[in-house]
């Protein structure tokens, strides 16, 4: 048994039926050069919408992880914006003022955190500040009256607020002792008198005709305990008010005196999260649903439902209503043209996705993404990283949770995925899976890797278990023991490391210890770290005469330059603390790169001198993984948790 010592700290983890395609292969338009290039996949789950009344080729789209992204060109393309994110919410609401194309609004929504509620930005998003009065209250929905843009009203887990200078400041307009008023999610001011005030909460629909003073219960022929996802007014008919419930779609011809509800909907369809008129046509409505966008063309006696989208949020261009944006879960953002009958996913730049991985296999690189419904599942590029594709969704996968991952050196079509409870390979790269047996009764699959075998063009496969250590010769058909020890110990081997620097070495790390082979796995020697391994986060393994050994931990940079007999800490250069990541450059034996939070350090010697990279930082991010791909010695890839990946071209360094 290897004893460990050192101190034992807490560990810190690092940074936790549609004919168009779900993810756009589009490349981002060229950046400077040294920088980091965001590439996707593009797409994953939009929350929030909104165009510029002045200016309807300008939006904005949110997304959970407090991002907020922006399109000039009317949603070609999306650049993400500097909103701050050492806090984590769901941008739930945004807006540009009408009097104002500077001044953008951000509603968002955080559980339990003092950054909760509105925060505005009056330079066009390049810095944030937040709305006074209202810090700590998560916000649900928002509106600003047309006739004065200066009136804003919103709605959150504690009542009704408002703003009278554009949502600078803000004080509550419902009272605190009403308790069905706690959870509003929705708000509507009449376009003619801005005292005028609609709320829907999760205990059916409000009103106040006195700026907020006082509330009324309007709920005369709504379904008890009906949860209000969004109120819409007519502008050209303000009496007639829409209303999308937990129960179904309502409309009200007396301002919301009494409720009669729409007969077309299915009820499999009355989770409609936003509903909408049609600007010029009071007839035409459309209803977000979380199956699917409906359309009605005779006031809401009968709807069509036009594609399968889980909708959130939807707008119209202000100059031609046939133009409209859709935010939806799992899939992005899309645009229709022809008023809702068709639609294309408009994701290129916009990317909210958890990633989990990168593999590289010969010339293709591969990344899961997982949560994201039909629109996740394995990702391939077949140019280092510049885009991706696709290659297989959860249904195909038959899982929405591939966490595991491992590309082989010798064959950019062989691909291995894989969680706790299966195990699967792909020939095809990656769109058709097989699933494999692993040989061991109940074993919870942890880790995959391949490396090079004895000829280049066969790949070994390694799979690590809670019962051991196995490998397979054949593509994954049989797996034999891998003894890491001539002890027979049940290993829990819960991580292994490879790298394109060096092919053949492998690391592998288990509940108390780490293993070294310089042999594709043939034999095994312990790595004499003598600090609890649990605080690991990444090895790197360089090729050359000194056969550097690099661990991240959460308490620095460990370097070995004897194979893993003795360490020492290497900081010169790097920031205190936690290093995420370590990447060798392929043929540089002494060229390492480090990751620490959004920051790149490069080291020429081995490890013992770093320097920031200029310009390679991911502002408010953090890079979760750095790699090479096979053969591609000039270009670097960071994952990121949330923002997909990126790519760094080394060659205008040289």
């Amino acid at each position: 048994m290897i004893i460990l010592f050192g101190l034992v700290l807490a560990a810190l983890a690092p940074w936790e039926a549609q004919s168009a395609p779900l993810a756009d292969p589009v490349p981002p338009p060229p950046q400077s050069t040294s920088a980091w290039r965001p590439s996707g996949p593009w797409g994953g789950s939009a929350t929030a919408i909104a165009v510029d009344a002045n200016a309807p080729g300008t939006l904005l789209a949110g997304a959970r992880n407090s991002l907020i992204f922006r399109s000039r060109d009317g949603g070609a393309h999306w650049s993400r914006l500097g909103f701050p994110r050492h806090f984590l919410g769901t941008v739930t609401t945004l807006a540009i003022s009408p009097g104002d194309p500077k001044l953008y609004l951000a509603g968002l929504y955080v559980e339990q955190s003092p950054y909760a509620g509105v925060w505005y930005s009056e330079d066009a998003g390049a810095t944030w500040k937040m709305g006074s009065g209202l810090a700590g209250n998560s916000v649900q929905s928002l509106a600003i009256w047309a006739k004065d843009p200066r009136r804003v009203v919103v709605g959150t887990r504690d009542g009704v607020w408002g703003s009278t200078d554009s949502g600078r400041t803000w004080k509550r307009l419902s009272a605190p002792y009403n308790h069905e008023m706690r959870g509003v999610t929705a708000v509507a001011i009449d376009p003619l008198d801005g005292d005028i005030i609609y709320a829907g909460t999760t205990h059916l629909p409000w009103k106040s005709t006195d700026g907020g003073k006082t509330w009324s219960s309007i709920h005369d022929g709504m379904i008890d305990d009906s949860d209000v996802f969004s109120i819409v007014i007519d502008p050209a008919n303000p009496k007639q008010v829409l209303a999308s419930a937990c129960s179904g779609i309502y409309r009200s011809e007396a301002a919301g005196t009494d409720w009669t509800k729409f007969q077309g909907i299915p009820s499999s369809h009355r989770r409609t999260h936003v509903i909408r008129i049609r600007p010029g046509d009071s007839k035409v409505i459309y209803a977000g649903t979380t199956l699917g966008l409906l359309k009605s063309v005779n006031g809401g006696a009968t709807f069509k439902q036009l594609n399968q989208l889980h909708i959130l949020a939807m707008t119209f261009d202000p100059r031609n209503p046939d133009r409209l944006y859709i935010a939806a879960e799992g899939t992005g953002l899309w645009l229709s043209e022809d008023g809702g009958q068709t639609v294309r996913t408009i994701n290129n730049g916009f990317v909210s996705r958890r990633l989990i991985s990168v593999a590289a296999a010969d010339g293709s690189l591969y990344t899961n993404v997982i949560q994201d419904g039909e629109g996740g599942g394995i990702f391939s590029s077949r140019n280092g990283g510049e885009s991706w594709n696709l290659s297989a969704n959860s249904t195909v996968l038959r899982d929405n949770h591939i966490t595991r991952l491992a590309g082989c050196p010798g064959d950019e079509k062989l691909l291995f995925a894989g969680n706790e409870s299966r195990a699967l390979r792909s020939r095809d790269g990656g769109k058709v899976w097989t699933e494999l047996r692993l040989g061991v009764a109940d074993a919870r699959l942890l880790a995959l890797a391949c490396v090079s075998g004895d000829k280049p063009e066969k790949g070994l496969v390694y799979a690590g278990t809670d019962r051991g250590l196995l490998r397979s010769s054949d593509a994954g058909q049989t797996w034999q023991p891998a003894r890491l020890t001539t002890v027979n110990i049940p290993h829990n081997v819960q991580a292994i490391y490879t790298s394109p620097a060096a092919p053949r070495r492998i690391a592998v790390r288990t509940t108390f210890a780490m293993y070294l082979s310089e042999d594709s796995g043939g034999s095994w020697k312990v790595m004499n770290i003598l600090f609890p391994v649990s605080l690991i986060y990444d090895i790197a393994l360089a090729g050359g005469p000194k056969g550097l050994a690099l661990v991240a931990t959460a308490q620095g940079l460990f370097v070995s330059e004897d194979g893993g007999k003795t360490w020492q800490r290497r900081e010169n250069g790097l920031q205190p603390g936690t290093v995420s990541s370590l990447a060798v450059r392929p043929d540089h034996a002494d060229e390492v790169y480090a990751s620490q939070f959004g920051r790149v350090f490069r080291s020429v010697n081995g490890g013992r001198l770093w320097q920031s990279l200029a310009q390679a930082e991911i502002a408010e991010a953090s890079i979760q993984k750095l790699t090479f791909a096979w053969g591609q010695k000039d270009r670097l890839l960071g994952l990121t948790p949330d923002l997909g990946m990126f790519y760094l071209d080394l060659s205008v360094d040289q």
